[in-house]
């Protein structure tokens, strides 16, 4: 089995092997125990030792103590009862002469000083009295005393010179043993676990990386290894193991950080490799390479309406499919949810010529996606935007993925299945959405937000109803357009929070302006809801919440909603649209006729309001066949028991045109742009004049 090991691991090995002892933790550790240990049984040896033999010569000394009182007893006492000074003091000279008595004191029997001699010892000594009697007559007299200090200082030189005759050997002895100990251990023991310690730090991720490393084994005899080895066998046996599940498990690691878990391709950071591959293996060549930036129209809409299961199914056809695209030299990858990436390498030398290949492979692989898929007996037509740039030998990855980001996004604005190429200027485009995106960031906040209220229009020319229209201005009070940042909310997710905020703040409105509003006999107040936000878990809940906050009555609210929303899925929508509705909120569809128009979507939704969008109001003076579609809307809507609002009315031919057609609501500057709330009020407060 291969593995990844240093080339040099052999000599290593072998250099390890020669590693000084003393540079040998474990050896010196094992000195230090083996040293203490004899030190110490040296001591307690030789304690035992000297204690006995010191004990014996005290004894021995008490013993020729009391052998010189009996020789000089008689002697004393005859001197003394005869007051015989110069027999007493060669008596007492000749007991000095003795070499463990070092001071005499003779006293007579009235305890008066008659002889003192030597110097008196402070350390080590033994002090005797003897009683000095003389029998007379029959009777025992006492005559006096003599005193003498003997000293152990001799037993003590003794003891000194016996216990370094005893503690030297037993120390040699036991460095001996030690050194024979710690070469043995260093030999069967030390250098193996010295070998394993420098294989197992080849043992981890980065050890793997272009190495290649062998299994274990240790230069030791055969005999080891049978019957199932010793503990040091057993040991290497484990590591070896644990080497093998190691390079199994980088395997699959490495793989997995390279590639998508969902699909198998290559993900975000392998692009960073391809790229520098390819730039190297293109110096030869200095032909074009291409950037391709996929992303899927409304995946996120349709993963949420039909589940993240579908999702997830839908994602990994594609994939297959993009894997079998006609063509040579290109890498297909998955960056992250529903973006790809295809990396096309040596195109062409002219980047013209580059260009004209690439637009046709975008165009193959645009082919590709939109075939029909069918997922759990579900038909799914999937479309995708393609940002490109190409590249040559210089190319910065993050630079490229930056440029073929923004052609991406230049793409998706266009609309549904579009390729576009990355140019310089996008760059600045980029850079002012970044800007716009900071501001929406921090709108709520910073209350950047506001409402503008365009009013409906009737036959009478007075007030039915009104649209909130949701505007942003900058910190400079520059007003931002709602074409410019209202996509930007929906691709961010923030309009969900925004559009509950936009929510709330017609409630207030109502509210605080309640008896105005009645008096103008207003029948009802429009707000936007968009896909993502009316998707959103849990938005039927937070608008009646809201509701309820405000004391709003929801019969005067219509929630306007795009075919956009009908079509994600029609299911959720009705479940929402009915529980909304049961409450008393209206409906209307917004911009019809510029999305998924489906009759049955009509008749099965709970509608109240239909809105003709402006492209078709924009025509219906010189083009009879928008007048004609234009009448089959309103001939429809009317058959469906809806009130019709024509959008965009901006003279009075289209206004004259849109009346004989049964047309009973206009919204257009021919009447009224969107006004602020203070204009607002005022044109109610003359609605009914």
């Amino acid at each position: 089995m291969k593995k990844y090991i240093d080339s040099d691991y052999k000599k290593q090995l072998k250099t390890n092997e020669g590693i000084s002892i003393l540079k040998s933790k474990i050896a010196q550790r094992f000195s230090l125990y083996i040293a203490g240990f004899g030190l110490l049984l040296a001591l307690i040896i030789s304690s035992f030792s000297i204690y006995y033999e010191y004990r014996d010569d005290v004894s021995n000394l008490n013993k020729e103590l009391m052998q010189v009182e009996q020789s000089i007893k008689n002697s004393l006492s005859q001197n003394l009862w005869q007051m015989n000074f110069n027999g007493l003091n060669i008596l007492t000279n000749d007991l000095l002469m003795d070499r463990d008595i070092v001071y005499i004191e003779l006293f007579d029997e009235k305890g008066n000083l008659l002889i003192k001699k030597g110097n008196k010892a402070r350390k080590n000594i033994i002090e005797k009295s003897i009683p000095i009697y003389h029998q007379y007559n029959g009777r025992k007299i006492y005559l006096g005393k003599l005193d003498y200090i003997a000293t152990r200082a001799h037993i003590i030189e003794k003891i000194k010179k016996t216990a370094l005759g005893i503690i030297f050997p037993i120390i040699i002895f036991f460095v001996l043993l030690s050194i024979a100990i710690i070469l043995l251990s260093w030999h069967f023991i030390v250098k193996h676990l010295l070998t394993i310690k420098d294989y197992t730090d080849k043992l981890h991720i980065d050890g793997y990386q272009g190495l290649e490393i062998d299994d274990l084994s240790l230069e030791r005899s055969s005999d080891n290894n049978s019957n199932g080895g010793d503990e040091l066998t057993q040991v290497v046996n484990v590591i070896n193991k644990m080497h093998h599940e190691i390079v199994e498990k980088y395997t699959d690691i490495k793989f997995q950080s390279l590639h998508d878990a969902l699909t198998g391709l290559p993900n975000r950071r392998m692009i960073d490799q391809i790229i520098e591959n390819l730039t190297k293996h293109n110096l030869d060549t200095d032909k074009y390479c291409a950037l391709l930036y996929i992303d899927l129209d409304q995946f996120k809409l349709l993963n949420e309406s039909m589940g993240h299961r579908v999702g997830d199914k839908i994602l990994i056809k594609i994939a297959n499919r993009m894997r079998t695209i006609k063509g040579k030299d290109f890498q297909v990858t998955r960056v992250a949810g529903d973006e790809f990436l295809i990396i096309q390498s040596k195109i062409a030398a002219k980047k013209e010529e580059a260009k004209e290949v690439t637009m046709k492979f975008a165009q193959q692989i645009l082919s590709t996606i939109s075939e029909n898929l069918v997922i759990d007996n579900n038909n799914f037509k999937i479309t995708a935007c393609i940002g490109i740039t190409l590249f040559g030998i210089e190319a910065n990855t993050e630079v490229i993925m930056k440029q073929a980001d923004n052609a991406l996004y230049r793409a998706k604005e266009q609309g549904r299945g579009k390729i576009v190429f990355f140019v310089p200027n996008m760059q600045k485009l980029t850079d002012r959405r970044l800007q716009v995106e900071q501001l929406i960031e921090g709108a709520i906040r910073k209350d950047l937000l506001f409402i503008n209220y365009q009013p409906k229009y009737n036959n009478q020319q007075k007030i039915f109803s009104a649209e909130a229209l949701v505007r942003l201005r900058d910190e400079d009070g520059n007003i931002v357009s709602p074409a410019e940042f209202i996509p930007i909310t929906e691709e961010t997710g923030s309009i969900i929070e925004i559009g509950d905020h936009i929510i709330k703040k017609v409630f207030e409105f109502v509210r605080k302006n309640r008896f105005t509003i009645e008096k103008s006999g207003i029948k009802s107040i429009g707000i936007n809801v968009s896909p993502t936000q009316y998707s959103s878990k849990g938005f039927a809940n937070r608008v009646i919440v809201f509701a309820k906050q405000y004391g709003i009555d929801p019969h005067f609210i219509i929630l306007e909603i795009t075919e956009e929303v009908i079509a994600s899925s029609i299911d959720s929508v009705l479940d929402v649209m009915r529980k909304l509705k049961k409450y008393g909120f209206s409906f209307s569809i917004d911009d019809f006729g510029t999305g998924y128009s489906s009759l049955r979507y009509l008749k099965n939704l709970p509608l109240d309001e239909l809105k003709i969008d402006k492209s078709f109001i924009d025509d219906i003076i010189e083009d009879k066949r928008a007048a004609g579609i234009v009448k089959t809307i309103i001939d429809m809507a009317h058959n469906l028991k809806l009130k019709v609002v024509a959008e965009g009315v901006e003279n009075k031919k289209q206004l004259d045109i849109l009346h004989l057609q049964g047309c009973e609501l206009y919204q257009g500057f021919i009447f009224s742009k969107p006004l602020a709330e203070n204009e607002f009020l005022d044109k109610l407060k003359t609605n009914n004049k």
